[in-house]
């Protein structure tokens, strides 16, 4: 019964990491990339002459196509003056704002907190940098709590060298962040992600990279490390 349980939770949630993996990590957090000077402020291939010649890069920019500066001021913006506070928004609008801090961190969704109907009618009603309404998406919360990781080190890691140990995340609290409601919708209680972080010096954070996305009963058997061992050869000292 506990087999089959599981086979029933990785029907759900093998297909809704699919989805997650084409779309994160989502407007706002490419929108802050791009302006602040994360990946994604050297990553936009659409805007490459050469890359319109390319039918690969074509498909590949097709998931994460970037944005403009002014496409990503707007998004950005725009979500921290509907989900954040007036006194945030005066600190955005300042001149001098930048990355801070980067992370590696492994974490464990633990609630998830969806826009409401009349928070996505007002986002909505927004226009683009070209005038249109209706393409910025509406932001909720997910909540995160710290999780020790996969488990899964590279194979030029000793026991000794674990890099998972290295990279576990000390706070025991709860952190938010901000995701399009497409996301969400798609999210699920025990999501488990290996993301890097970015934070900027007005306390905002955003993802600037998903390395990893976990089902909610992940779990790393230490005999897998024996998976590609093989009896060592003689050694043979040569003087």
């Amino acid at each position: 019964m506990a087999a089959r349980k599981i086979c029933d939770l990785a029907d759900k949630e093998l297909w809704a990491i699919r989805q997650l993996q084409t779309k994160l990590p989502g407007d706002f957090n490419v929108a802050a990339s791009t302006l602040y000077g994360g990946r994604y402020k050297e990553y936009r291939l659409h805007a490459q002459a050469w890359s319109l010649d390319d039918p690969a890069s074509q498909d590949y920019t097709s998931t994460n196509p970037g944005f403009t500066d002014a496409e990503a001021e707007r998004k950005f913006k725009t979500a921290v003056a509907f989900a954040g506070d007036d006194a945030l928004f005066m600190k955005i609008m300042e001149a001098d704002v930048r990355i801070v801090k980067t992370t590696r961190k492994f974490y464990e969704v633990v609630e998830i907190e969806r826009p409401s109907v009349q928070t996505t009618q007002e986002y909505a009603s927004v226009k683009n940098s070209e005038g249109k309404s209706g393409y910025i998406k509406a932001l909720g919360v997910v909540k995160f709590k710290a999780w020790e990781g996969p488990g899964l080190e590279p194979e030029d890691f000793t026991d000794d060298e674990d890099a998972a140990t290295e990279l576990k995340v000390e706070e025991a609290g709860v952190e938010s962040f901000w995701l399009e409601d497409d996301i969400l919708e798609l999210c699920f209680v025990g999501l488990k992600l290996e993301v890097e972080v970015q934070e900027l010096n007005i306390g905002i954070k955003f993802f600037d990279k998903v390395i990893g996305l976990h089902c909610s009963f992940h779990t790393y058997l230490p005999n897998e490390k024996m998976v590609y061992w093989k009896e060592p050869g003689k050694f043979i000292w040569i003087f």
